[in-house]
């Protein structure tokens, strides 16, 4: 009587009653069955803690479902997973021996053909957008949360999608020496943003941030300006205007120097001289927001004078439109990396006080030197490679920095030990 009553269920597409049956003949071979049965489709998981062979065992579960002879199973899908595993070994469909296909429904008209299928194919999407909660495709209660808003990312987001869009709401009353600041700081925002993913500093702030920026464009390059007047950087900056070598030489222990340490001034100032600094990262850091803020101020004033240009002829539209693109783009990381190393050094040198003079330096003059060259070869492949060289050099100094402040551990202690003997 129960084995007549599991198969009438068996029949009518109880997927328990059919999950029982199989289970009789699996479970003594270490395996168990889960059943599913969906738009006579029917779907059978085995779970074993082996691997199972596909071929022996769809051949058994194909034997078994034909011998139940149910008519209303149009497909059967095995699948095999051992136990533990997230994704299937194998999987195989068949159709089973006793599938009756249901007739055919007969063509309406020719003349209602198009008119039939229209209602029902309407009917089926209205249906189908009702089963949609609005809440659900447009959460816009979440838009307007304040936990959205707590994830850095989203603000980021949201500035760097929405600043260029103020500038323009503002274009018509600022002057275009605001404008060209304002699109200085989007600039250099895009590239403190990489920076900061790329660098990683332990001691961020952003007060330190903001100072680094501030105190570079508001005492160091008033300061740069006066001491381009000073000897002997006043006849290094006139060399620049000579033949070839001393165009680089002016290049170099000019404006290189003189700039390189301009962009390092709130680095020692404002964090190395107060002890708040300890990481070498962390000071290349803040030399790079340094270095953006230099390139903001200068960015700002070259493309004034480019619309100067632009406008008296001396300029035509594709120079102008390339040279702002330099300058608000390549150029502020150019900057930021130069100024990076020599903040990078900078924090080496907190670190092995006995050779500070000698760190700093060394940190100055590789920058200068990349800075000088790039100017005397601007404009062409080689300062491209320049370019391109000094970021390489910048991401290496990240990559080896914990070798490097191992050796200047080393080298301090050392000193110290030489000191007391």
């Amino acid at each position: 009587m129960v084995q007549t009553d599991i198969l009438k269920l068996v029949q009518q597409g109880d997927v328990g009653a059919i999950a029982r049956l199989l289970n009789r003949s699996l479970q003594p071979r270490g395996v168990v069955a889960k059943v599913l049965f969906r738009e006579q489709r029917l779907k059978i998981l085995l779970s074993s803690n082996r691997a199972l062979d596909q071929k022996a065992f769809v051949r058994l579960i194909q034997q078994q479902i034909d011998s139940l002879e149910i008519s209303a199973i149009a497909s059967v899908k095995v699948y095999s997973q051992r136990q533990g595993e997230a994704v299937p070994d194998w999987s195989q469909e068949f159709v089973p021996l006793h599938y009756k296909a249901p007739p055919p429904v007969p063509a309406p008209p020719k003349g209602t053909m198009a008119i039939v299928k229209l209602k029902t194919e309407s009917q089926d999407f209205l249906t189908s957008l009702r089963t949609f909660q609005f809440d659900s495709i447009f959460p816009y209660r979440e838009v307007f949360s304040t936990e959205l808003y707590r994830s850095n990312t989203v603000r980021s987001l949201l500035f760097l999608g929405l600043f260029p869009l103020v500038i323009n709401l503002l274009a018509k009353q600022v002057s275009l020496e605001q404008i060209a600041w304002l699109i200085g700081i989007y600039s250099a925002s895009i590239w403190g943003v990489v920076l900061y993913n790329l660098i990683k500093p332990v001691q961020f702030s952003w007060r330190n941030t903001l100072q680094c920026i501030a105190f570079t464009t508001m005492v160091g390059i008033p300061l740069l300006l006066i001491f381009q007047q000073v000897p002997p950087f006043r006849t290094l900056y006139h060399a620049i205007n000579a033949g070839p070598l001393f165009r680089l030489v002016g290049f170099v222990l000019g404006v290189g120097v003189l700039e390189e340490i301009c962009k390092a001034l709130p680095i020692y100032f404002l964090l190395a001289r107060s002890q708040k600094l300890q990481d070498p990262l962390t000071a290349a850091f803040y030399g790079a927001m340094s270095g953006l803020g230099f390139a903001i101020a200068e960015g700002a004033a070259y493309s004034f004078r480019y619309a100067a240009g632009l406008s008296q002829g001396q300029l035509d539209l594709s120079a102008y439109v390339t040279a702002n693109t330099i300058r608000f783009v390549s150029l502020p990381l150019f900057h930021a990396m130069l100024a990076g190393i020599v903040g990078y050094f900078i924090g080496l040198a907190v670190i092995n006080p006995s050779r500070r003079s000698a760190i700093v330096f060394i940190g100055i003059m590789i920058a200068a030197t990349l800075h000088g060259l790039y100017n005397t070869f601007a404009g062409g492949l080689p300062g491209l490679m320049i370019v391109a060289f000094t970021i390489l050099l910048f991401v290496t100094y990240i990559r080896r920095s914990q070798h490097l402040v191992n050796e200047m551990h080393l080298a301090e202690q050392n000193s110290r030990k030489s000191r007391l003997i």
